[in-house]
């Protein structure tokens, strides 16, 4: 068993695996940047590099299976582990290179942090208006209010991770101790628009969820879905949800009102943000934007403080970064109400990279300047 865990221990840490491993992650790079022509950036990235595996059709007709990106780089960090730190040689008159690796570890770490526990999506406003959450560019949740009268009372989410694995004949039903009804979800479509279709057995109202071709543009997709209230007494109510709806559906159970909406996921953050000026410049002449930024008040608690968003300038806080993304609508007037978009982001593991590089820098300058100091030495010996 010893001599086994060794052999293992040797191959992990050998730079035939390195260069094997390297090769793979040139060539799915490769591949994917090709496929994204057709595919789009989003379908590709979830298909090369946040696999284990993945099924390349090369020249269009061959299927070639692959390791995906996910698996390399965790094979890579083992590779690094054993290879540079473990098996190295310790000698501390030459701690460039082990600083350099440690480095490299420390890159593959923050991107295994930044996939697992990273959440991004934008924030639109016009002037004046406030919010303290933002929505996904491409996940979605069905969101179930409860009223009381006219005031939304509770509000319960049914998040993405069940809705992305429902293949098309997919019955998935689901409930919850305090709502007084089950949901039975069916037909769901990552991309989808309503159709009318009379004679057909599934309609719902004469209307169907007619299902499309995923856009390129992962962001156009619009989710669709079929939904059956089932109440715990009385009759069962089939309807349907659609992104792009203009109003949610709208049921009465027990004597109680539920709006049931299909949405993009939405992430609550602990502060608010408050657009109180969206500046924009145009180049002469043109409806071009040379510049755009926005003037916000962040309030958290009873503490507000003013912050300029720009392009380069992004604000930080509490794990939050806020970009600014973009501006609408498009070709809009001169005296026509401007809205400004931010991407957020959060991520435990953003200035990571930066920190690895910076190791990775200083372990190169330290190995370089040893190797350039023993050289000058060596010529001054031997012009002695």
């Amino acid at each position: 068993m010893t001599k086994l865990f060794k052999r293992i221990f040797i191959f992990c840490a050998s730079y035939g695996f390195a260069i094997v491993l390297l090769t793979f992650l040139l060539l799915l790079t490769l591949f994917g940047t090709l496929e994204q022509v057709d595919q789009g950036l989003y379908m590709v990235q979830k298909k090369y590099f946040e696999s284990y595996f993945v099924v390349h059709d090369l020249f269009g007709v061959i299927p070639l299976p692959l390791p995906g990106v996910y698996l390399l780089l965790a094979l890579l960090f083992i590779n690094l582990v054993c290879g540079a730190i473990i098996r190295a040689p310790k000698n501390w008159r030459q701690p460039g290179m082990l600083i350099a690796h440690f480095g490299i570890i420390f890159l593959v770490l923050a991107g295994f942090v930044t996939y697992h526990f990273s959440s991004s999506g934008y924030m639109r406003l016009y002037e004046h208006q406030s919010a303290n959450e933002y929505v996904s560019y491409y996940d979605w949740e069905i969101a179930i209010t409860e009223y009381e009268g006219e005031k939304a009372a509770r509000q319960f989410t049914i998040p993405n991770d069940v809705l992305a694995d429902l293949a098309p004949t997919t019955v998935r039903t689901l409930y919850h101790a305090e709502l007084p009804f089950e949901l039975q979800i069916s037909g769901f479509a990552p991309n989808a628009a309503p159709r009318l279709a009379p004679q057909d057995k599934g309609a719902v109202d004469g209307v169907i969820i007619e299902r499309l071709k995923l856009d390129t543009n992962a962001e156009a997709n619009i989710a669709g879905a079929y939904i059956l209230v089932a109440p715990k007494s009385g009759e069962t109510m089939k309807g349907i949800l659609w992104g792009g709806a203009i109003a949610p559906w709208l049921v009465t159970v027990g004597g109680k009102d539920y709006a049931l909406d299909l949405r993009h996921t939405r992430t609550e953050v602990p502060f608010t943000i408050r657009l109180d000026k969206f500046i924009r410049e145009l180049h002469p002449r043109t409806g071009i934007a040379s510049n755009f930024e926005s003037e916000v008040t962040k309030t958290e608690g009873e503490i507000s403080r003013q912050v300029d968003i720009k392009m380069n300038e992004p604000l930080r806080h509490r794990g939050y970064t806020f970009f600014q993304a973009s501006w609408g609508p498009e070709n809009a007037g001169p005296n026509d109400k401007l809205f400004s978009v931010f991407s957020v982001v959060r991520n435990p593991a953003d200035q990571w990279p930066l920190y690895a590089c910076l190791i990775i820098s200083g372990g190169l300058l330290v190995h370089f300047l040893q190797k350039l100091f023993r050289y000058l030495r060596a010529e001054n010996r031997r012009h002695a």
